[in-house]
């Protein structure tokens, strides 16, 4: 049980940061102006998005996914040491600050670890919804395993490895049985995520 470490991410996994972020954007749009996707905005919707996101409680104030809290429920009911693996933004000190005590209110006794870089944080599992993340980690962890909470922004990114499964909510079973197989799996062992989904 030492080593069953799961490192589960905060924004758009448990933290409902692109709805707070589309409010906020929504009040500062033009008449006619176009609602760009995640990870599409040009450099001036970036900058409002950063305006956004320094404003005192922004952070704090967001609201919980149920999706990520189904997954941290089974996480939980194995016995996973759970840590909370967030990025901090570089050029928003205060949220740093916010998500911690965001975290105290949601998920008390469970550590919080701010990085700038995920990739080089050692855990059995990660989940986090964010492709590019998910990616860097597994680059380092070649037996990772990633539950990716489905999103519009990573429809597809379950094929980019086979130790991603991209959890919407509707198959409890497998994520209870992909996880039950993560908790069980020993030392330096290899997972065959995709035959254990394709049994159940």
């Amino acid at each position: 049980m030492k080593d069953r470490i799961a490192l589960l991410d905060m924004d758009g996994t448990i933290a409902d940061y692109d709805s707070a972020m589309n409010d906020a954007l929504a009040t500062l749009r033009s008449p006619g102006e176009p609602v760009f996707e995640r990870g599409l905005f040009p450099d001036w919707i970036e900058a409002r998005r950063t305006l956004i996101a320094m404003q005192p409680g922004f952070w704090r104030n967001l609201r919980p996914l149920p999706l990520g809290f189904s997954i941290v429920d089974v996480l939980m009911s194995l016995d996973f040491r759970i840590t909370v693996l967030t990025k901090g933004p570089n050029r928003k000190p205060g949220a740093w600050s916010e998500k911690v005590e965001w975290c105290r209110e949601y998920l008390p006794g469970v550590p919080v670890t701010i990085t700038e870089d995920k990739s080089h944080t050692y855990g059995k599992l990660l989940v986090d919804d964010w492709p590019p993340y998910v990616m860097g980690w597994l680059g380092n962890r070649p037996r990772g395993i990633v539950i990716m909470p489905a999103q519009s922004w990573n429809e597809g990114a379950d094929a980019q490895s086979p130790n991603i499964f991209r959890y919407d909510g509707s198959n409890p079973l497998v994520l209870r049985r992909v996880l039950e197989a993560v908790a069980a799996r020993r030392s330096g062992e290899t997972l065959d995520l995709q035959a254990i989904i394709a049994t159940v």
